[in-house]
């Protein structure tokens, strides 16, 4: 076989950043090349040359030979991952109904078809034909491997990824109760990778509202990473930011602070003093201060969170205008209003080169700069703020939301 064939993939992700891992869309039987992580372009056109030349070489079996099938579908996989869904889509197509034919329709490359097509109509936001497929493929291969089967366990958590991309956490708790089940039937009750199928599952329960059932969970996961991997990790630490966060949502500040602070100094250990992955751990933290009125040591996050970040992406990064905009709230609260102005007119400047003058990103920033000009007693230039900020409201945004709104 081509060795293209063998060793190409792409993820196929969603839109749930907040759930880790919870959301690629596994492609079974290939595998990433170390080139795939590059990314270059001319490695990206010898690798689709070898591709298309394996459908060829595998079409000299016939149209109805299950290699055939193979190739195809990991020249899908490579369009999938390079936002082709136009190529894609055909391809995984065919190859589905050259294995459904040659090999029947209960076989485990079967499922795997099913499967990978179905992660191509998600990326493409065509959900109702995405769960069609993932459903049939988990009813395919709970018929043939079993309902407790490890490969039954990555159906479920593709659907319940899916559900999440449309925030129907209900509809994905159950399955992912299921895949929690599988696991640890799997690799027993502690082992290291358990814990993040747990963290996804905590996530779901806190996003309905259920906060004992998340705790319960975070704090099971954040052990089994602490005890199979250590205290310097960097999964340790997402886990235990989001049970920070759940003690944020219900008010607990005084339960957030030390579970902050022990995230800041596993990213300091684990990723280094520059990681932006840090600096998202320190503005959580400087808010917490913020709340609790400690506000030396509020500041002194948030600016090096911002230094951080423009180490990282540089000046003109939306991140950047996200923690400059964060800092001109923190001053402006306190009243120190001439030197949060500079800090939202940056972030401004930033927003506006990125996405353009009349986007719904802009709204968080001029509506905080309105309420310092009223603040400063400049009524007039409030008002023009403002007269802006309904433009920019009253105007449908082109293909949804855009990023780097957030204060």
């Amino acid at each position: 076989m081509n060795p293209a064939i063998r060793t190409t993939a792409a993820a196929l992700m969603c839109v749930a950043p907040w759930l880790l891992a919870a959301c690629t869309f596994d492609l079974w039987g290939d595998k990433r090349p170390p080139s795939a992580a590059i990314a270059q372009q001319k490695q990206d056109a010898r690798t689709e040359d070898e591709l298309r030349r394996a459908v060829a070489d595998a079409s000299r079996f016939g149209p109805e030979d299950p290699r055939l099938a193979t190739s195809m579908n990991a020249l899908a996989v490579f369009y999938a991952g390079r936002n082709r869904p136009d190529l894609a889509e055909p391809l995984y197509r065919q190859s589905l109904q050259i294995r459904e034919r040659a090999l029947g329709p209960d076989h485990p490359d079967v499922v795997a078809s099913l499967n990978n097509f179905a992660g191509l109509y998600a990326l493409e936001r065509q959900y109702a034909d995405a769960e069609s497929l993932y459903r049939r493929a988990l009813a395919t291969n709970e018929r043939i491997a079993g309902a407790d089967a490890a490969s039954t366990g990555v159906v479920l958590k593709n659907l319940a990824s899916l559900y999440i991309s449309q925030q129907r956490y209900a509809d994905a708790a159950p399955l992912y109760r299921r895949l929690v089940a599988i696991r640890e039937k799997t690799f027993g009750v502690a082992h290291p990778d358990l814990a993040m199928d747990l963290n996804n599952l905590a996530e779901l329960y806190r996003l309905q509202g259920d906060y004992a059932q998340a705790e319960m969970l975070y704090r099971r996961a954040a052990a089994i990473r602490k005890n199979g991997v250590g205290d310097a990790d960097p999964q340790l630490a997402i886990i235990l930011g989001n049970l920070g966060a759940a003690y944020v949502a219900q008010g607990r500040y005084a339960e957030a602070e030390p579970v902050y602070e022990q995230v800041v100094t596993i990213r300091q250990i684990a990723l280094g003093p520059d990681h932006p992955d840090l600096a998202a751990s320190l503005t959580d933290l400087a808010g917490i201060y913020a709340l609790g009125v400690k506000l030396a040591q509020a500041e002194s996050r948030y600016r090096r969170a911002l230094e951080i970040r423009e180490r990282a992406f540089g000046s003109q990064d939306l991140r950047v205008a996200t923690s400059l905009h964060t800092l001109a709230y923190f001053y402006a609260n306190q009243g120190r209003l001439g030197e949060a102005e500079p800090l939202y007119q940056r972030a401004l400047r930033i927003r506006e080169r990125a996405v353009g003058a009349n986007s719904p990103v802009l709204a968080p920033t001029l509506t905080d700069y309105a309420a310092l000009l009223r603040a400063a007693g400049r009524e007039a230039e409030a008002r023009a703020m403002d007269a802006r900020i309904a433009a920019i409201r009253a105007t449908p945004p082109p293909g949804g939301g855009a990023p780097g709104a957030s204060r």
